[in-house]
């Protein structure tokens, strides 16, 4: 699990600040860890120093934070213990008032809950990573002595805090049975007056005649009765205590409020003396309350189209929990869409002229209620800014300019304007998303106070740079303007380092950063502030997460394109690694980047440019995925010295199989949630289980395995750790995947459970046929009702055993053999085919090409291996055969179909072939088929696969007459019968995924994977003894078939590297290919040219972890970039200019070299010489009159 990396999805953002600092204390160990590997002792004092700050901190933060919380809890059983546990029925305003007070109090608990685990899963987390990587056998001491000890580790006190807040919901629920709307304190409309109750109020021994008549006073607005019924509620109000009649008045002032009764509460105000009440729940007063209650009952108008994915969720949804999920920042309140928006809410609504006129109504000595903080330390110009009604807050605001209360002397986010927890009107308008708020507030600062030095004095507010960062963050454009123009410090750093142009880099909201780079007057972001871990600019941010649109932005205003990030490599190498390859190439035309410079193996690598030391840069900054504050994932330790590439065979299955269980979708285009957990009404949150923090345990029923514990919600990129059983029958394996509270203290604590069978979770399409979409999704059933509570969605592969008498591993097979200078392997034999008309070429994937890269210098040929109908191995490269005239997948072909596509071709081709009724004789000598001279008319196939995809897309199919030099198609064990066994074989197995399916537009169903790699091995096995041989695969599956089957051939993981769209995840980049071969103990790696050729440093990456690098593609055809390359120490490179590029290498070499890796001719070959050679391949060549193998005489001498 990356912690690091997910640390902010978890937190509560006001109290991001008090987390453990995960990224500071990872980054002493790597500190450790480096000293370690250099052979120094690590100092760990700084460590466990800064280790026990951070445990203090967060200890004292969450102590503050409860008691605060508990005294809340304490004042709620002082006003309502009695009723609730004595079971007398609460009058309906208490019912609301108490339901809406456990429910904001357990909102804030559950948050405060939240924290608690986090940081104790932090701690967890950051010792279990100080063991691994330094080896200091720490975490269980010191767990025991200084976490585990503190209230945030267990959270017995909140647990207790909640289940009593729970027992008091079930109390109210079961009391009354109100509507959701009802349970706002303003919208009830209930008659009885709230005089006659338990301990919420002083009690009143009064008639119910009484009660209804004031009722219906304060409803038909009738002062003269009312005050008649006054001097009665007087006098009994007296004889109940001093006290008693002033809270009488003010719940009397409450009920002519949300009647509208405005001469009673003219009248009423008139009786108290001042508002606040100090018995409250929230210690509001009706002005708080008013202000709540337009907020609650109307759908705030004022919100940005671009913040829909913030503010996108209906108004049902405010009243329900979703399970497992980090609490959000706003309390819930309804928000609707722009196109379902209503007339928004306008000076002449019922609702503003009644709190106006409250206002109006309201005694000098009253005016400060305006400004009375609640409990929260929130006003009532708070709630209204909170709840984005900007004509609430231009009354308010007149009238507190009218009574001289508004100061704005330190702006209108300054000290006096800040909640307990910092926030300002200003700041909860920003993070709420309401632009016409915001400008109101700030234009009410700006008529009030225009002081040409306010954006001096906003620079010192740094709660408001904060929340530029935050509503950069949701997309929030019209407001980040608003701030920009007011003065907020653009380059204002937060503890991590990063300023709001980091957070629009990192989510790509290119319009917030056009805004931040454009500026004012007065400032402009500043593109070369680095953030701290990894000194990383807003350029190396945008890199990192791939996006172009900002990333030339910046580059266009201006930034440091060659600059280091504190591990010794560049903003272009970044997005090169990750597969942004796009954002390379656009830093290469600005960049060419950092020299490449030889490599010496028997010494240190290269040295970083610009550094006088001889150390290597290190990998740290490397090993992210994504940029995302406030910590980077666990994965390399930066480890200073090249891994030593394995040499020898690795374990394998033998009697058992192997079952890979991986949560979540392989498909990185699918937006699909791996756990997706049912909604819980608040009316029922106190009878659920899921409403706490939740794991889920994954084991296995007839297989054995840890059981792997993965808590919710679930990260990214989960699906890339699968989770390993073993079995010795598959078919007769049950998934389980249970779901368990977070910190219960046992895994039996099941809250609910899915399961899948594994012999009859996937649909089968047919015998030894699979269907490519791997996703499985099973529903989850609450273990005490039985109810479906939600679904798993996962993936799973089967990994059956291997059996040849010949497959062994002896002492003396390694697995690459060291080697002094590159290897050159022929693409698809001497090149694959293209439509290039510079020189003939040879069949691409033919006997005949193998042969001539061999000749030519190449000491592997590569070819593609398929499956046909009846799982005969050929070789044939794209996945749809078009030779027919149609698009047909190989495997829905018979052998002899197969081949007779080529044999029939080859036929009509050959130079002896007649026309019927031409007289045998002695005719003219018919000249090579490289030239022509058949009656075979190369336009009859042109025409008839003009209509297939293939040559729609290409403008030509390779290995056919006039286009290429033509040879028959090939089945696996010709090759192994006609290739001299020198010439070692790059076996590349052809599976499609299935986002190459889709592209071709194929039946997503293909050959099944153990059949697939079985008949193959099976083939490799019977005649592939004494040659040297790879394999290799686009598909990630496929190699770990490869792998787990057989110990002595090594296995290659083949990578577009970004170049092209794909699907799974896993080959998405030339990062996740060095994890994943990485991860399964692969040989190497094979990756498309272009990452290396932009960035050859990147080579160094793949060695230095312990993998052979090799590299594909057209970019390879031009001796410069194998150069530059070679200079970084590539192991092989694949060419379709085999001559060339072996020639190169040689000259590169010193004439007359010879090395383990090529296998050329002494002398070198000169230009003239080679473009002879291209034409001198004839028929000799390539006519196969037996079917006796070419040898190396019959290439032509100028190839030679």
């Amino acid at each position: 699990m990356k912690f690091g990396r997910n640390l902010s999805q978890f937190t509560v953002p006001e109290w991001s600040t008090s987390y453990i600092n995960y990224k500071a204390l990872k980054k002493l160990i790597k500190s450790a860890a480096e000293q370690i590997k250099a052979g120094q002792d690590p100092d760990l004092a700084g460590f466990f120093y800064n280790l026990d700050r951070n445990v203090e901190d967060v200890d004292y933060f969450y102590n503050k934070k409860y008691s605060e919380f508990a005294r809340r809890l304490k004042l709620l059983e002082e006003r309502y213990g009695y009723s609730m546990e004595g079971r007398h029925p609460l009058e309906p305003e208490d019912r609301h008032d108490l339901r809406e007070a456990l429910l904001d109090l357990r909102y804030h608990l559950r948050r405060l809950q939240w924290y608690g685990e986090v940081n104790r899963r932090g701690f967890v987390k950051i010792t279990k990573k100080l063991d691994k990587k330094v080896g200091a056998q720490a975490q269980k001491r010191y767990l025991e002595t200084k976490v585990d000890p503190t209230p945030f580790a267990s959270n017995e006190r909140v647990f207790r805090s909640q289940d009593r807040i729970n027992a008091w919901m079930a109390i109210i629920t079961d009391q009354s049975k109100v509507d959701d709307k009802a349970s706002d304190d303003a919208s009830s409309t209930h008659s009885s007056l709230s005089l006659k109750r338990g301990s919420a109020r002083p009690y009143l021994n009064l008639p119910t005649s009484i009660v209804i008549a004031v009722d219906d006073a304060l409803r038909k607005d009738d002062t003269h009765v009312l005050l008649e019924l006054l001097e009665t509620l007087k006098v009994t109000a007296d004889e109940a205590g001093d006290t008693v009649y002033p809270r009488v008045l003010r719940t009397l002032i409450q009920r002519s409020i949300l009647h509208r009764s405005r001469a009673v509460l003219t009248l009423l105000l008139t009786r108290v003396d001042t508002l606040e009440e100090d018995d409250d729940i929230n210690r509001r007063n009706c002005l708080h309350r008013v202000v709540i209650s337009i907020g609650r009952e109307q759908p705030t108008t004022d919100s940005e189209p671009a913040a829909s994915m913030v503010l996108n969720f209906p108004p049902e949804t405010t009243r329900y929990i979703t399970p497992a999920a980090p609490p959000t920042l706003q309390p819930p309140r309804p928000v609707v869409k722009e196109e379902h928006m209503p007339q928004q809410l306008a000076r002449d609504d019922s609702a503003v002229t009644h709190f106006q006129f409250l206002l109006d109504s309201l005694r000098h000595d009253q005016h400060e209620s305006l400004m009375a903080k609640d409990l929260s330390g929130r006003t009532p110009l708070h709630y209204a800014a909170q709840y984005g009604f900007k004509v609430v807050c231009e009354v308010i605001i007149e009238h507190l300019i009218e009574w001289g209360m508004f100061d704005v002397s330190d702006g209108i986010d300054g000290p006096l304007w800040q909640d307990n927890d910092g926030w300002a009107p200003l700041h909860l308008s920003v993070v709420g998303g309401h632009p016409k708020t915001t400008r109101c507030l700030l234009d009410a600062e700006k008529d009030n106070d225009p002081s040409p030095e306010r954006s001096v004095i906003r620079k010192q507010i740094p709660k408001s740079s904060a929340v530029l960062a935050l509503a950069t963050k949701a997309n929030f454009i019209d407001i980040v303007q608003l701030l920009v123009d007011a003065g907020v410090d653009i380059n204002y750093q937060d503890e991590q380092g990063e300023t709001a142009l980091h957070v629009a880099a990192r989510f790509c909201h290119d319009e917030c950063a056009q805004i931040l780079l454009d500026g004012s007057e007065d400032q402009k972001a500043d593109t070369e502030l680095a953030e701290n871990t990894y000194s990383w600019t807003p350029l190396f941010i945008a890199c990192v997460d791939g996006c172009l649109s900002v990333a030339k932005m910046i580059i266009s205003a201006g930034a440091d394109v060659d600059r280091f990030d504190s591990s010794g490599w560049t903003a272009k190498e970044h997005a090169a690694l990750r597969g942004h390859l796009e954002i390379a190439r656009c830093l290469a035309e600005v960049s060419p980047g950092p020299p490449a410079t030889e490599l010496d193996f028997s010494s240190s690598t290269p040295n970083l440019p610009g550094s006088e030391s001889s150390s290597p840069p290190s990998q740290s900054s490397l090993t992210d995925r994504r940029s995302n504050a406030p910590g980077p994932t666990s994965g390399g330790s930066g480890l200073r010295n090249t891994e030593p590439i394995k040499t020898f065979g690795h374990r394998y299955l033998t009697d058992e199989s192997m079952i890979l269980v991986s949560l979540g979708t392989m498909d990185m285009r699918k937006p699909l949630e791996t756990v997706s957990l049912d909604r819980i009404p608040m009316e029922n949150a106190h009878a659920t289980q899921l409403d706490t923090s939740l794991s889920m345990v994954i084991t296995a029923s007839g297989a054995h395995g840890e059981p792997e514990v993965i808590d919710l919600p679930v990260q990214d990129n989960i699906s890339t750790e699968p989770i390993v059983f073993h079995t010795t029958d598959p078919s007769k394996v049950r998934l389980l995947f249970d779901l368990v509270p977070t910190y219960a203290g046992s895994k039996e604590k099941i809250v609910g459970r899915g399961v899948a069978l594994i012999s009859s979770i996937k649909p089968t399409v047919g015998s030894h046929r699979i269907n490519l979409k791997g996703d499985s999704t099973v529903p989850i059933v609450a273990a005490n009702t039985l109810e479906v509570i939600g679904s798993v969605t996962f993936n799973f592969l089967v990994i059956t055993p291997f059996k040849h008498p010949k497959m062994s591993i002896a002492g003396n097979q390694t697995y690459w053999r060291s080697m002094s200078s590159t290897m050159v392997i022929g693409h698809r034999g001497l090149g694959k085919n293209m439509a290039s008309r510079n020189s003939l070429q040879l069949g691409e994937n033919t006997v005949e090409s193998f042969i001539a890269a061999a000749n030519l210098g190449a000491s592997y040929v590569e070819f593609d291996v398929q499956l046909t109908k009846d799982h005969v191995p050929v070789i044939y490269h794209d996945f749809l055969v078009s030779e027919t005239g149609i698009d047909a997948p190989v495997h829905t072909m018979t052998l002899d179909q197969f081949l007779e596509l080529g044999i029939g071709r080859y036929r009509h081709a050959l130079p002896g072939s007649v026309k019927a009724g031409d007289p045998p004789g002695d005719g003219p000598r018919q000249r090579s088929m490289s030239v022509g001279g058949s009656e075979y008319d190369p336009a009859e196939l042109t025409e008839k696969i003009k209509h297939t995809r293939d040559f729609k897309k290409k403008g030509f199919k390779g290995n056919t007459r006039g286009e290429h030099i033509q040879a028959p198609f090939a089945t696996l064990e010709e090759l192994f019968t006609k290739i001299p066994k020198p010439v070692g074989f790059n076996i590349e197995l052809k599976y499609p995924m299935l986002h190459e399916s889709e592209e071709e537009e194929m039946d997503t169903y293909a050959v099944e994977l153990n059949s697939f790699v079985d008949t193959i091995l099976k083939t490799v096995y019977d005649l592939g003894g004494g040659r040297d041989m790879l394999f290799s695969s686009f598909n990630p599956d496929i190699c770990l078939l490869l792998s787990f089957k057989q110990p002595s051939i090594p296995v290659l993981f083949l990578s577009d590297a970004g170049a092209s769209p794909v699907g799974d995840i896993r080959a998405s980049s030339l990062q996740e290919a060095i994890r994943f071969a990485s991860r399964w103990n692969l040989l190497g790696i094979v990756t498309q040219a272009e990452p290396l050729v932009l960035c050859p440093r990147l080579v160094r990456i793949v060695k230095e972890s312990g993998l052979v690098c090799v590299s594909y593609g057209t970019l390879n055809n031009d001796g410069n970039n194998v150069d530059s390359q070679v200079a970084e120490g590539i192991d092989a490179v694949i060419v379709d200019s085999v001559l060339g590029i072996t020639n190169g290498l040689i000259q590169r070499q010193g004439k007359g070299d010879r090395t383990p890796g090529l296998s050329p001719n002494p002398s070198a070959v000169n230009d003239q010489e080679a473009d002879s050679a291209k034409g001198a391949v004839t028929v000799p060549t390539l006519e196969r009159t037996n079917q006796d193998s070419l040898s190396p005489d019959a290439i032509p001498p100028a190839l030679l």
